[in-house]
C-alpha cells in the first residue's frame, strides 16, 4: 500500500478509521481515553490548521492514517494502523511520506509525543534516528529534517501521483 495525501473530502472517513480502533490503540494513539465525539472534533479541526493527513486505503477504508500538524515551522506526527494490517510497514511508509511533504514545506524538525508504552511509535522513532527521552511514563522524539532540494518538491509530486494510481487501480 502507498500513503497518500488525504483531503476534507477524506474527513469522514479518517473519523471512522480512528473510531474504530480498539480501546488500548486509541488510549495508545491520543495518550488516554478519547470518545468518538472527541475524534470528530479533532478530525474535523485539523482540516482547518496547517497540518496534512496522509493514510494509506484498502478498497474504502483507511487501515492507516498519519496526522502531520505543523506549527511555527516544526511538525508533530501522531499515527495509527489497524490491528490486521501491523507488521507491513505502513506507519514507516507513512513516516517516509510525511517528511518528503515536510522538506518541500521547509519544516525545520519532526517531532513525536507518545506513552512511554507505545513500543512502536519508539520502534519509528529509533529506526528514524530520532532523539528519544522518556519521562514520566511519556515519551518525546525528534529529529532535524533535510532541507529540500528541487528533487525533493518533484519526488514529492511523483509519489502523489503514484499513490493516486494505486488507489485507483484497486478500487
Amino acid at each position: 500500500m502507498i500513503p497518500r495525501k488525504f483531503t476534507v473530502l477524506d474527513e469522514d472517513r479518517i473519523v471512522s478509521h480512528l473510531t474504530s480502533l480498539e480501546e488500548e490503540d486509541r488510549r495508545l494513539r491520543f495518550g488516554g481515553v478519547v470518545t468518538d465525539n472527541y475524534i470528530e472534533n479533532y478530525v474535523h479541526a485539523s482540516f482547518n490548521k496547517e497540518s496534512k493527513w496522509i493514510g494509506c486505503e484498502d478498497g474504502a477504508d483507511i487501515v492507516a492514517a498519519c496526522h502531520v500538524a505543523v506549527v511555527d515551522g516544526n511538525a508533530e506526527l501522531g499515527c495509527s494502523v489497524n490491528k490486521n494490517y501491523r507488521d507491513k510497514k505502513l506507519a514507516q511508509a507513512m513516516f517516509d511520506r510525511a517528511v518528503t511533504w515536510l522538506r518541500v514545506q521547509g519544516v525545520a524538525t519532526v517531532y513525536m509525543h507518545c506513552l512511554s508504552e507505545n513500543g512502536a511509535m519508539k520502534h519509528i522513532a529509533r529506526k528514524n534516528d530520532m532523539t528519544v527521552v522518556s519521562e514520566f511514563g511519556e515519551t518525546d522524539a525528534n529529529v532535524e529534517v533535510k532541507p529540500a532540494s528541487p528533487f525533493t518538491a518533484m519526488t514529492d509530486a511523483y509519489l502523489d501521483r503514484i499513490a493516486m494510481y494505486d488507489m485507483v487501480f484497486k478500487n
